[in-house]
């Protein structure tokens, strides 16, 4: 039981590490597209900005995903890649649909995988929008 908490513990760390190389991406994105001089059309400008940036930021979590089926794979835990990913995806994002289950003690995995993507998605959901936020206090000031 404890190696198997250690091993969630630290794929909860590669999972926080995948995170932070994303945001840092994203914010470096955004801060790069800040600097370019606005278009004639600002708001198409700003749409394709929030969805590089929500993209980016996406493709953090789906590499988590991944990260975690992997990690169902290698323990034995699936058949195949294919259901490890869709269980990884339902158990990430706290839906739990219940349809395929772990059995054995790799099934401790399942609660801390749930626990790092609410935290993972809170990240994420934190980071876009103080984008958005400061990009529309900015939008504001330039209207006044």
């Amino acid at each position: 039981m404890i190696v198997v908490l250690a091993v969630g513990l630290a794929a909860m760390a590669a999972c926080l590490a995948f995170q932070a190389m994303a945001s840092v991406l994203a914010i470096r994105y955004f801060v790069h597209t800040r600097k370019q001089p606005p278009s004639g059309r600002r708001w198409l400008s700003v749409f394709l900005q929030f969805t590089a940036l929500m993209s980016v930021l996406m493709l953090g979590n789906v590499v988590q995903v991944a990260f975690w089926a992997w990690l169902y794979g290698l323990l034995g835990a699936f058949q195949d890649f294919e259901t490890a990913v869709y269980f990884s995806g339902v158990t990430f994002t706290s839906l739990g649909y219940g349809d395929v289950l772990i059995e054995g003690r790799v099934r401790l995995l399942a609660p801390l995988q749930a626990a790092n993507g609410l935290m993972m998605y809170g990240i994420t959901t934190a980071l876009f929008f103080a984008i958005v936020q400061q990009a529309l206090t900015k939008w504001a000031a330039a209207r006044d």
